[in-house]
Formats: structure tokens, sequence, C-alpha cells
């Protein structure tokens, strides 16, 4: 018997969902605006919190739809209200 599934609209999600690989990358969906953007500090608007990644030689590799994607020596990540 064949069964069909209807999927959810797409909807942003209520909370960030951040990622972070060892201290070399940080993946973080539901950004919303990139506030800030220097090699030792990147900061994100990602809904009611603010993200603020800290390191050194932090690089934007890719930003796609509501998806950020940042590489370098992550030192920090901070999540402020």
């Amino acid at each position: 018997m064949k069964k069909n599934f209807l999927l959810p609209p797409k909807t942003e999600p209520i909370m960030p969902q951040i990622e972070i690989s060892g201290d070399r990358q940080v993946i973080v969906e539901g950004c919303k605006y990139i506030l800030e953007y220097e090699p030792e500090t990147v900061k994100l608007d990602v809904g009611k919190f603010n993200l603020r990644i800290t390191g050194s030689e932090l690089t934007l590799i890719s930003l796609a739809d509501s998806s950020v994607m940042i590489e370098g020596g992550v030192l920090g990540v901070e999540l402020h209200c």
C-alpha cells in the first residue's frame, strides 16, 4: 500500500542551530544579519539573541539562506540576550 506524506512548510527555527567543529569551524543556522565582521570577531543576529564568535583569522566561508559558515582559529562562542 502506497502512503503519501505531507511535509510541513519550511519555517525558521525558533532557536538558532549552532554546530562547532573543533576550534576551526562554526556553522550557524537561523542567522538574520551579520552585525560585525572582523578577523578577530564575528557578531551575528540570530533572532532574540546575538551570537559573538571570537578568534583569529576568522573568515566567512559561506552564506546561504539563513546559514553562515565561519572558519579560522575559533577561541570562543558567546550567546548574548
